[in-house]
């Protein structure tokens, strides 16, 4: 990527552990199920909020509530986990006032809805305005190829400052 990414990637904009849990308490009701529809529909729901909470932190989101939505919208058109323990929420929306992104991390895994039923744990969440294409598209394609790898999963997953997170994005150009 020739872009700073530092720019696109702010410091508040990488949580290096979710706070969305797999169960929503410690005691669970009789004939919880937690890879049911409620608890799965819970889970993407607090997932979005929190990497609208990181989105939030650039400073370039107009409305927080409102990108909560679209990105929720979106996941529900079609889901952004891609496999591999990775998802990518992303959306085009008049609430980014330029292109941003935002990563977390679920060291346990997160069920997302993936096409190949493994949990989440790497979560790249992106935004841009709806006349962002070119740098959305090819920031995209740059994750996308870089994930592919799988020493680049591993090095998330071992990632223990923001600063690693950048490094290793960085290393894509």
């Amino acid at each position: 990527m020739s872009i700073n990414i530092r720019k696109i990637l702010g410091q508040g904009s990488i949580r290096l552990e979710l706070n969305t849990l797999l169960f929503p308490q410690e005691v669970l009701p009789e004939g919880f199920d937690p890879l049911g529809a409620r608890n799965l529909d819970r889970i993407r729901d607090e997932v979005i909020g929190e990497m609208c909470d990181l989105l939030d932190a650039s400073g370039q989101i107009g409305n927080r509530n409102r990108l909560c939505k679209d990105l929720l919208n979106r996941e529900k058109k079609a889901v952004t986990a891609v496999g591999e323990g990775i998802a990518i929420p992303h959306v085009r929306t008049l609430q980014a006032k330029e292109f941003i992104m935002a990563f977390a991390r679920s060291r346990k895994g997160l069920p997302f809805r993936a096409p190949d039923d493994q949990p989440v744990h790497l979560f790249f969440a992106m935004v841009s305005p709806p006349y962002e294409d070119r740098m959305y598209l090819k920031i995209y394609h740059s994750l996308a190829t870089l994930l592919l790898r799988p020493e680049t999963f591993q090095a998330f997953m071992d990632a223990r400052h923001s600063n690693d997170i950048w490094q290793i994005l960085e290393s894509c150009r």
